[in-house]
């Protein structure tokens, strides 16, 4: 599946959890990095981010912009209609805790937009974040005050685990455990006769 392949490729990318933006029109300074440490839920990680990126990209007229992110991120899935996301929570004031109104399950992808005030980030600026929800979360806390809005673009992507072989990869196995087997036995007869 095409989404899986980019989410693996995504989540192993060391460059996208510590990618620095920079603030837009001209250079300027610097914007923080995004880290796996700025969103932290009971039994979630975050396996990648993007950002911060200056500014409030969470509305329509960013969309495009939106899109490039997630691409980057690995779900190309998003049809760049923010009437379409999986749910949004505006006016936090600075609020440190997000509750979208659903419970967030496997894979999600969020992004948080912070204001210029104190505890935040720095200036007013954007991340996205790669979270692995597990068995299911109902809130997130967030690392920084100053947030504005939230946008929960999906949940519930199927999650990666590569550590469990295919079938065929067992097969192949176990055959060659039995060869070998096979093979040490029959050298122990000729061994014995000898």
């Amino acid at each position: 599946m095409r989404v899986l392949g980019k989410f693996a490729i995504a989540a192993t990318a060391a460059g996208l959890i510590s990618a620095p933006a920079l603030a837009g029109k001209g250079g300027g300074a610097p914007l923080a990095t995004c880290s796996a440490s700025d969103i932290t839920a009971a039994a979630a990680t975050i396996t990648a981010c993007q950002g911060f990126k200056s500014g409030n990209l969470l509305n329509q007229a960013n969309a495009s912009t939106d899109q490039q992110i997630l691409q980057a991120l690995g779900y190309d899935d998003w049809n760049g209609k923010m009437t379409s996301v999986a749910g949004s929570v505006s006016n936090l004031k600075g609020s440190t805790t997000v509750n979208f109104g659903i419970q967030l399950t496997g894979i999600s992808i969020i992004a948080v937009h912070y204001g210029g005030g104190k505890g935040g980030p720095g200036s007013e600026s954007t991340a996205f974040y790669v979270l692995d929800a597990a068995q299911g979360i109902n809130q997130i806390h967030l690392g920084y005050g100053a947030s504005s809005n939230a946008v929960l673009f999906v949940t519930g992507l199927p999650r990666m685990i590569e550590s469990v072989p295919e079938p065929t990869s067992w097969a192949t196995m176990v055959a060659g455990f039995g060869l070998l087997g096979a093979q040490m036995r029959r050298r122990r007869r000729i061994n014995a006769y000898a």
